[in-house]
């Protein structure tokens, strides 16, 4: 990564993109250009913080925000 970028930085970036549609980790952490081992401590710790939450579409696991992923289910469950 060319400029260093603080964790809380990160942390804000992951969550604009996740607000806008479900990654995967690896595909996100291209985007952002940071390491997948980096990245993943800290989808972890927004996972951990309620912050960010897991969507499989049933053959493929995604991370999204909570408010994303209930607009997901409802679309899925057709409510």
């Amino acid at each position: 990564m060319a400029e260093e970028v603080s964790k809380e930085e990160l942390k804000q970036k992951v969550i604009e993109y996740l607000q806008k549609k479900p990654w995967q980790v690896r595909d996100l952490a291209k985007v952002l250009r940071v390491k997948k081992k980096d990245l993943d401590k800290v989808v972890q710790e927004l996972l951990d913080e309620g912050k960010a939450a897991y969507w499989s579409s049933g053959s493929t696991t995604y991370v999204t925000t909570p408010e994303k992923l209930k607009e997901m289910e409802e679309k899925r469950a057709g409510v």
